[in-house]
C-alpha cells in the first residue's frame, strides 16, 4: 500500500507539471501564496516604478506577507500559481449546493488611501483579451480586508456560474501612489455561492441578495446609510432615566454575582493571543471566522496559528466580567482593574486592525451571529473604557455593520421574523444601540427596534416564525432547537423594555407567549422528545429556561394589566416547583402551580401531545407540508423514521428516565413507527441533506374534551425533499406506505394500522412497541406468556391470537397477548399479529457520524460507534406486505414497580370486557369509541364509502371528527379537515389557507351560530353542515336534537 500511495503521489505531481505546462520546473506551483519566503519574489513581476518584498510588519497566516510599494501607473503580476478542482475545494456540502470558482484573499493598508487596485486574471496566450476579468479594490481603509469574488460576479468576460476556469496570468493594476501588503491569496477554490458576502470594498457581489435582502445575516449598504442618516431628536430628562433603568437591567443579566475571575489565568489567556504592539498598531495571528470554508495549506502557511472570534469574544467576556464584578474581597483592586482596562482596549484595537470595522465582510459573514454573542456583551460592559480610549464610536460601527442594525429602520413590509435573529441578533441589537456616546441616537435606535421586535413577535403568517398553533419554524418547520434560542433572549428583551416608554407591543408579547407556553406542552417537562428533534435527536430540552420564565412572568402580561403573568408564573410552579422565593412572590398575588392535561394539537408540526396524569404522549408525523426529519451532512445520518407515526411516552423524570438513550439505539426501532427494517448502511441516505416530505395532505389531529385523536397516510413511494436544489419527485427506497391512527382516550391510547405495504423485497416491514434503554440487565418486562421477564440476552415471540382462542381451555389463564415494558407501560395486542420481544446488546453508529462519508460532526466528540443494553418489541408484517395492519392499545407507566399485582392487574385488564369498542379498520376509515366518555372518533381517509357507525354519515373529503354524546338531546363535535393548504411547497410559504368541508349528521339537529359553519341545511331526515377549516386546527361545536332519530 504504501508503494502505491508513493506512486500515485508521483503520477499526480507529474500531472499537474504536465498540465500547467511547467515540466521544466520541479516546483509544483501553489493554489495558495503565504509569501514565506524570498524565493516566491522570483515568480512575481512588476513595473518599473514600483517594488516588492517580504514583509514581516503585517500578515495573516504565516509571518510574513508581500509589501507592494508603487508610484504612478504600476502593475505586479504572476504566472506561478494553480486552481483548484472541486474535489479539491473544502465544500461541506460536496456538489448539493451550487459553488462556483473564487478568489480569495487579504490586503493591508496603513492608512485610508485615495487610490484603488485592479485585480484581474488573464491568458497569456490569448491575444485577443477575450478571457479577461477583473474587479476593482478600492484602499480606502486600514487594517486588514479578506474578499471572496466569484469569477461569475467579475467584470470583463466572466465565465458562467459553476464552471471551471482556465487562467494562467494574476496581476494587480494601479495609478497614484501607494503602499499595500497582500497575503493569504487563493487564486481560484470552488466555493459556495451563497457564502461570498459583499463589503464597501466589493459591493458590486450578490446584487439579487442586496436587493431582495432574502439572506438575513448578509449586511446591506443601504442599511447602514438608513444609521448614517438617521435625524437624532434631544431627549428628554424623562427618556433618559429610562435609559439608565434599561442599562442597568442589562448590566445586571451579564454581570455573574459573586464570581471572582482568576487574574492570572486571565492574563496567561491574554498573552496566548499573541498581541504586539507597536505604538501604532496592534499585531496578531489572524482573527478568523468561517475558515474552514477556505483552502488551506499547511507547507504555505505553517501551522494554523489564530484565533477564532467567538474564542476572543469569550476570553473579551471574562475580561469584562472581571472589570466590572463586586471585588471588594481582592488587594490591589484598582491596579488590577487598570491592568484589565489595558488588555481590553489593545484586544479591542486588534479586532479593529484585523478588519473587523464597519462595512467590511471578512469574505463572508453568514451565521455570524452564533460567534459574536460575547464579544457583544463584553465590548457593552466595557463601553465606558473604550469612550475612554476613544474608540467607542468605532466599536459600536463595526457590530452595527455585522448585525445589520439598520434593517431596523427599513420599511415594516420588509419586516419578517426569522428564528436565527431573535436567537442571535436580537437581544445584541439592544446592546448595540448604547455602543454610542450620543444619548439622543440611543433613544431613536431604541424605538426603531422596539417597533421591530414587536412586528416580528406579532407575525403568525407565511412570514412569522410564532405559528398561530404555537408551533415555532425555522428551516421550514417547526423546529424546537432553534426555538430554545429564541425563548432564551425574547423574554430578556420584553423583560429588559417593560414598564417603559419602549415596551413590546400587546400583539407581540402575546403571540410570543403562546409559542413559549407552548414549549411545555410538547415537552415533558423539558425533553420534546426525538420527533420534533430535527437533526438533533435524544438532545432536546427546555429545562435551562427558568429565569425566563421568571422574566416574562415579571414582565406582566401582554395587555400590561398585571405586573406579573400569572400564566407564565403558573406554569413556572409546576415545572420549578422547588424554588420557595418565587413560590411566596406568586403566592402573594394568588398564584398556584397549573395541572396540564389534556389532548393538544400541533397541526404546523404534525404533532399531537396527550398528557394525563405525569406523563405525556408525543404523536408525530408528517406530509407534504411538515417535513419527517433533518438529516444533515454529519448529524442525525440514520433519522429516517422518527416521524413515521411514532408515539414517544416520556413520564415525570424526562427522556432518559424513559428509556430512550442513543448508546446503542436501533434506528429502525422508535416506538409505534411503522417501517422497513433496513440494515444500517442502506438506513442512511446517500444525500447530504434529506428533509423528506411526502405527497400526502392527511396528517393531523382532532381534540375534544381533554381526548383525541391523531391520523396519518404514510407514504415514503412519491415525496419531495425540502433542502436544497432537488426538484421533485423525491423516494425513499423501498416505497413504504401505511395508514395509521393513534386514538387517546384518558389513560389509554388505541393504535390502529392498515393498508402498510412496501416493495422491498428483502427486508421485512415491522412496527415497534417499544425499544426501552435498560440502566441494568437484571432491569425486567412482563409478558403474557412468561410473566416477569428477568434473563438477559432474551428472545421470544407472543403466540397468535387465533392460537389463544383456539385453545381456550389451555390457555385460561392467558386469554390475550400483552407485556410490560421495563418501565411499566403495558401493552394490548388486538390482533393477530406475530410479536417478537428481544433484551440484548445493541450495537449502533452515533447519528453525528457518517458511515458513507466517514465525516464526523464535532458535537459527536469523536464517538463513532455506541451500544448499550435494550428491550424490545415489535409486529413483525413480513416482506413486501400488500394489506398489512395492526391494532394495539397502550396504558401508559402503569406501574414504577414491577411487582406480581401490577402484572396481575394489567393482565386482568386485558381479559375482562374492554372500555373501547374498535368499529372499524379499513382503508375507508380507522372508528373508535370510549364508552367511558361516550366518545366515537373518526379518522376518515376516503369520503368515497358512506359511514355505518354512530352519529356521523359522511363527510365531504378526508377529515377527522370526534363527536361525544351527552345525553339524547345533546351531542359535541370536533372536526377538521387537516389538509393545511399551503400557497406554495417550495420553497415553502408556511401559512395555511381555508378547506371547505361538509360533514353529514343522521338525524336533524339544531346547529349553532359559528364563524367557520358557513351554511346548515336539513335533507332526508338529516343535517347538512359546511365548514371552512384552517390551520388545521378543529371546529367545534354543540348541536341539540330537533327531531326523533336513533343513532347506531
Amino acid at each position: 500500500m504504501r508503494k502505491y500511495a508513493i506512486k500515485t503521489l508521483i503520477i499526480n505531481i507529474l500531472l499537474a507539471l504536465i498540465m500547467n505546462n511547467s515540466l521544466a520546473s520541479p516546483i509544483q506551483p501553489p493554489a495558495i501564496e503565504s509569501f514565506e519566503s524570498n524565493s516566491v519574489l522570483e515568480y512575481y513581476q512588476y513595473s518599473d516604478r514600483s517594488n516588492i518584498s517580504i514583509s514581516n510588519k503585517h500578515y495573516k497566516f504565516g509571518r510574513h506577507s508581500l509589501k507592494w510599494q508603487w508610484q504612478g501607473k504600476s502593475t505586479l503580476s504572476t504566472q506561478h500559481f494553480r486552481t483548484l478542482t472541486h474535489s479539491q475545494s473544502p465544500l461541506k456540502y460536496g456538489d448539493y449546493f451550487p459553488s462556483s470558482p473564487t478568489v480569495i484573499m487579504s490586503i493591508y493598508s496603513e492608512h485610508k488611501q485615495s487610490t484603488s487596485l485592479k485585480i484581474s486574471f488573464s491568458q497569456q496566450n490569448n491575444t485577443q483579451n477575450k478571457n479577461i476579468v477583473s474587479f476593482d479594490f478600492p484602499l480606502n481603509f486600514y487594517g486588514w480586508r479578506t474578499i471572496q469574488i466569484p469569477f461569475y460576479e467579475m467584470d470583463g468576460h466572466a465565465p458562467p456560474k459553476n464552471t471551471p476556469v482556465i487562467y494562467d496570468t494574476f496581476s494587480i493594476s494601479t495609478n497614484g501612489n501607494g503602499e499595500a501588503f497582500i497575503d493569504d491569496i487563493i487564486f481560484s477554490q470552488f466555493q459556495d455561492d451563497r457564502f461570498p458576502y459583499p463589503s464597501l470594498q466589493a459591493p458590486f457581489i450578490q446584487q439579487e441578495a442586496q436587493i431582495t435582502a432574502s439572506d438575513h445575516w448578509m449586511p446591506l449598504q443601504k442599511d447602514l446609510q438608513r444609521i448614517k442618516n438617521m435625524t437624532i431628536v434631544p431627549i428628554k430628562d424623562s427618556q433618559q432615566t429610562q435609559l439608565i433603568k434599561i442599562e442597568e437591567k442589562i448590566t445586571s443579566l451579564l454581570t455573574i454575582e459573586n464570581t471572582v475571575q482568576n487574574l492570572a489565568s486571565l492574563k496567561q489567556d491574554f498573552e496566548r493571543l499573541e498581541l504586539i504592539d507597536d505604538g501604532k498598531t496592534i499585531q496578531g495571528p489572524p482573527l478568523t471566522y468561517a475558515l474552514s470554508e477556505f483552502y488551506f495549506n499547511e507547507h504555505q502557511q505553517g501551522k494554523k496559528r489564530h484565533t477564532k472570534l467567538k474564542d476572543f469574544g469569550k476570553l473579551l467576556k471574562r475580561l469584562a466580567q472581571y472589570y466590572v464584578s463586586d471585588t471588594k474581597q481582592i488587594d490591589n483592586i484598582n491596579k488590577n482593574k487598570i491592568d484589565i482596562e489595558k488588555m481590553f482596549i489593545q484586544a479591542a484595537r486588534y479586532y479593529l486592525d484585523q478588519g473587523w470595522q464597519s462595512g467590511t465582510s471578512m469574505g463572508t459573514l453568514h451565521h455570524i451571529g452564533y460567534s459574536t454573542g460575547e464579544l457583544t456583551e463584553a465590548f457593552y460592559l466595557m463601553r465606558k473604557s473604550l469612550q475612554k480610549a476613544g474608540i467607542l464610536n468605532e466599536i459600536g460601527a463595526s457590530l452595527q455593520w455585522i448585525f445589520n442594525l439598520g434593517k431596523l429602520l427599513g420599511d415594516e413590509e420588509s419586516f419578517h421574523a426569522n428564528i436565527d435573529y431573535m436567537n442571535t441578533q436580537s437581544f445584541y441589537h439592544l446592546l448595540i444601540i448604547f455602543l454610542s456616546d450620543e444619548r439622543g441616537m440611543q433613544a431613536s435606535l431604541l424605538q426603531y427596534f422596539s417597533n421591530y421586535i414587536s412586528i416580528i413577535l406579532a407575525q403568525d403568517d407565511s412570514h412569522g416564525v410564532f405559528k398561530i398553533d404555537g408551533t415555532a419554524w425555522h428551516h421550514g418547520g417547526h423546529y424546537p432547537a432553534y426555538a430554545l434560542g429564541a425563548f432564551e433572549k425574547i423574554p430578556q428583551l420584553i423583560y429588559i423594555l417593560s414598564a417603559s416608554r419602549f415596551k413590546i407591543s400587546q400583539a407581540g408579547h402575546a403571540n410570543f407567549k403562546k409559542s413559549f407556553l407552548a414549549s411545555r406542552i410538547y415537552s415533558q417537562p423539558f425533553d420534546f422528545g426525538f420527533g420534533n428533534a430535527g437533526r438533533h435527536p435524544f438532545d432536546g430540552s427546555f429545562s435551562g429556561l427558568q429565569q425566563q420564565y421568571i422574566q416574562l412572568a415579571l414582565a406582566g402580561d401582554p395587555q400590561h394589566n398585571n405586573a406579573i403573568d400569572k400564566d407564565v408564573a403558573a406554569a413556572y410552579l409546576r415545572l420549578w416547583n422547588n424554588d420557595e422565593e418565587h413560590k411566596a412572590l406568586f403566592k402573594q398575588h394568588d398564584i398556584s402551580a397549573e395541572e396540564l392535561t389534556g389532548y393538544y394539537s400541533f397541526p404546523y408540526a404534525a404533532t399531537a401531545v396527550h398528557r394525563n396524569q405525569n406523563w405525556a404522549a408525543l404523536i408525530k408525523g408528517y406530509s407534504k407540508y411538515v417535513w419527517a426529519s433533518e438529516i444533515y451532512v454529519a448529524s442525525n445520518r440514520y433519522g429516517r423514521y422518527p416521524a413515521n407515526g411514532t408515539v414517544q411516552l416520556i413520564n415525570e423524570e424526562g427522556e432518559k428516565a424513559s428509556g430512550f438513550v442513543q448508546a446503542g439505539w436501533d434506528w429502525n426501532r422508535f416506538p409505534a413507527a411503522t417501517v422497513i427494517n433496513l440494515p444500517i448502511k442502506q438506513l442512511e441516505t446517500k444525500e447530504p441533506l434529506l428533509m423528506f416530505r411526502s405527497n400526502e395532505s392527511l396528517t393531523g389531529s382532532v381534540a375534544l374534551n381533554g381526548n383525541g385523536l391523531f391520523a396519518m397516510i404514510l407514504n415514503e413511494n412519491k415525496g419531495f425533499n425540502h433542502e436544497g436544489n432537488e426538484e421533485y419527485p423525491q423516494i425513499l427506497a423501498g416505497g413504504l406506505k401505511a395508514k395509521k391512527s393513534v386514538f387517546s382516550f384518558n389513560d389509554k391510547l388505541i393504535f390502529i394500522g392498515t393498508d402498510i405495504s412496501s416493495k422491498d423485497p428483502k427486508n421485512p416491514v415491522q412496527t415497534s412497541l417499544f425499544q426501552s434503554y435498560l440502566t441494568d440487565k437484571n432491569l425486567p418486562l412482563a409478558t403474557s406468556v412468561s410473566g416477569k421477564v428477568h434473563e438477559f440476552p432474551y428472545q421470544a415471540t407472543l403466540p397468535l391470537k387465533t392460537t389463544l382462542l383456539s385453545n381456550k381451555e389451555h390457555n385460561k389463564n392467558h386469554l390475550s397477548n400483552w407485556i410490560i415494558d421495563p418501565y411499566g407501560n403495558g401493552y394490548h395486542l388486538l390482533s393477530d399479529n406475530e410479536v417478537t420481544i428481544n433484551r440484548s446488546h445493541q450495537h449502533s453508529l452515533h447519528n453525528k457520524f457518517s458511515l458513507h462519508s466517514g465525516k464526523m460532526n464535532s458535537k459527536g466528540k469523536g464517538v463513532t460507534r455506541t451500544s448499550g443494553d435494550f428491550a424490545s418489541a415489535w409486529i413483525d408484517h413480513g416482506v413486501a406486505p400488500k394489506k398489512g395492519g395492526y391494532q394495539y392499545v397502550v396504558y401508559p407507566f402503569i406501574s414504577k414497580v414491577m411487582n406480581q399485582k401490577h402484572i396481575n392487574n394489567f393482565a386482568k385488564i386485558t381479559n375482562t370486557q374492554s372500555t373501547y369498542n374498535v368499529l372499524q379498520a379499513n382503508s375507508h376509515a380507522h372508528i373508535v369509541t370510549d364508552n367511558i366518555t361516550n366518545t366515537t372518533g373518526y379518522a376518515i381517509f376516503s369520503s368515497a364509502e358512506p359511514i355505518k357507525h354512530g352519529l356521523l354519515s359522511s363527510t365531504s373529503a378526508p377529515a377527522l371528527v370526534m363527536i361525544q354524546k351527552l345525553d339524547k338531546q345533546t351531542a359535541t363535535l370536533s372536526v377538521v379537515q387537516p389538509d393545511l393548504n399551503f400557497a406554495q411547497l417550495k420553497p415553502i410559504k408556511g401559512y395555511s389557507q381555508p378547506v371547505p368541508l361538509t360533514i353529514i349528521l343522521k338525524g336533524k339537529w339544531q346547529v349553532p351560530e359559528h364563524t367557520q359553519i358557513t351554511s346548515v341545511a336539513y335533507s332526508q331526515g338529516n343535517t347538512e353542515i359546511n365548514l371552512v377549516c384552517q390551520h388545521g386546527l378543529p371546529v367545534a361545536f354543540e348541536v341539540q336534537k330537533r327531531a326523533s332519530v336513533t343513532i347506531r
